[in-house]
């Protein structure tokens, strides 16, 4: 009977794919909300299946991982299991978050990436990705934000991610660097008298400042503090750039450039005549706003291994005799729990040394790919008393069989007080009160 369901659910959701494949030409909603519609007009909505996999949506919410970017992943979802992903991590006013994917997956099955910011207290959608995994935002507020991944239902897929930031303009001075920025926004000036609006780039005399976008050069001229200035409008973002302390300018008012054109050279006018040469650039909008993040760069991203699929279908434990689960892959990030040796622990994807992994009571953490085994071979014992095989470590899941006393299993992990084990003709699942 089971198959049977599973047959008419793959049925009914392969019309479903056909029909939001159309639909999403014509709505603003998400393939995400598209998809749930389809499953409402099918109605499905209601079936166990379809109920797990929008409650699975909802929880990951608030059960995400935090990561630091550039960060690059390789995982796997299987059709059996009904979950969902959630990735954090800080953005910054002047940043271009950047997405990147690729999937292995049944024809026509998708996987949707949404992406969310936590404001008013509650995680609120703002872009999703297409069906590729594709995703760019440019941001102009902080933020905290959450990737929520997540495949149609049935569906065996595997994936990469890449998610990177980069700053929304260039450096204005040519051939600068992160190293080039010596002087920040907001640093004390003239004895506290007033504060430093801008950031200052060093360079030689006379190096090139470029636009670093496309806008309007509204004035040209000199002042007390600033020396020789050039003022330009990025129409696309309602900033006004500022440079000053220009050797010379190259431009005039009114013209019209190109994100890289030359504006002018590097110098040391106005108040920065006793200074090495530098650019002072500033931006605002209403009031003035700190640069940095819209010009510093980050780090290259280095990509993970690529995804070893034996791991999807074996059961692995710690080998080690304490291992720490983190909220993220980086021994910086805070500890979620210590597990034991011979702890259960299933891998859903890896990035650089680390698993994300899952526990039998569906927490989610990285821990060092080091740490861990297959379970694939464990010690021999006999039942003192009949028993139970569960399908999880709950004592109200679903049972798979009932074990007669005096009968051998091989337990291979363990979970609480509860122990993962194989029986003699092959068959896997939990029993309670058993230990290794």
């Amino acid at each position: 009977m089971q198959k049977i369901l599973f047959l008419f659910l793959g049925c009914v959701i392969i019309s479903c794919n056909s029909l939001h494949n159309v639909k999403t030409a014509f709505s603003h909603k998400t393939p995400y909300e598209l998809y749930i519609e389809s499953l409402e007009k099918a109605h499905l909505d209601k079936s166990p299946m379809a109920t797990a996999w929008i409650e699975a949506g909802q929880k990951a919410l608030n059960d995400s991982v935090s990561i630091a970017l550039p960060f690059s992943e390789a995982g796997v979802f299987q059709a059996s299991e009904v979950e969902a992903r959630c990735y954090s991590f800080p953005v910054r006013d002047g940043q271009v978050l950047k997405i990147s994917g690729a999937v292995k997956s049944s024809a026509n099955s998708k996987i949707f990436l949404d992406l969310f910011v936590w404001k008013d207290s509650v995680w609120t959608p703002l872009a999703h990705a297409d069906s590729a995994l594709m995703l760019t935002h440019e941001f102009d507020h902080d933020y905290t934000c959450l990737i929520r991944l997540q495949p149609e239902l049935l569906v065996n897929a595997y994936y990469t991610l890449t998610i990177s930031m980069t700053p929304v303009l260039i450096n204005p001075v040519s051939g600068a660097s992160n190293r080039s920025i010596g002087s920040f926004y907001g640093d004390v000036r003239e004895s506290g008298k007033r504060l430093h609006e801008g950031i200052d780039i060093f360079a030689a005399k006379g190096t090139p400042i470029v636009a670093p976008a496309a806008g309007i050069i509204t004035r040209v001229g000199t002042s007390t503090l600033g020396g020789k200035v050039v003022w330009m409008q990025d129409g696309k973002r309602g900033h006004s750039y500022y440079f000053a302390h220009l050797d010379e300018q190259l431009v005039k008012t009114g013209a019209r450039v190109k994100q890289g054109d030359t504006l002018g050279l590097v110098g040391n006018t106005g108040n920065a005549r006793t200074t090495p040469s530098h650019l002072h650039f500033g931006i605002y909008q209403v009031r003035s706003k700190d640069p940095i993040h819209y010009v510093r760069t980050m780090d290259a991203l280095v990509n993970s291994l690529p995804l070893d699929t034996a791991f999807s279908v074996q059961a692995y434990r710690v080998h080690e005799k304490k291992t720490v689960l983190r909220a993220g892959p980086d021994e910086k990030r805070p500890l979620k729990v210590t597990l034991a040796k011979n702890a259960y622990v299933k891998i859903l994807a890896q990035s650089k040394d680390w698993y994300r992994v899952s526990l039998p009571d569906k927490r989610q953490g990285y821990i060092l790919r080091k740490s861990v085994s297959p379970a694939d071979k464990g010690k021999f014992v006999k039942l003192n008393a009949p028993a139970t095989l569960l399908s999880e470590v709950k004592d109200d899941s679903i049972p798979l069989a009932y074990l007669t006393k005096s009968m051998p299993v091989e337990i291979l992990a363990n979970f609480g007080r509860y122990s993962f084990v194989k029986t003699k003709d092959g068959m896997v699942g939990w029993l309670a009160g058993m230990s290794r």
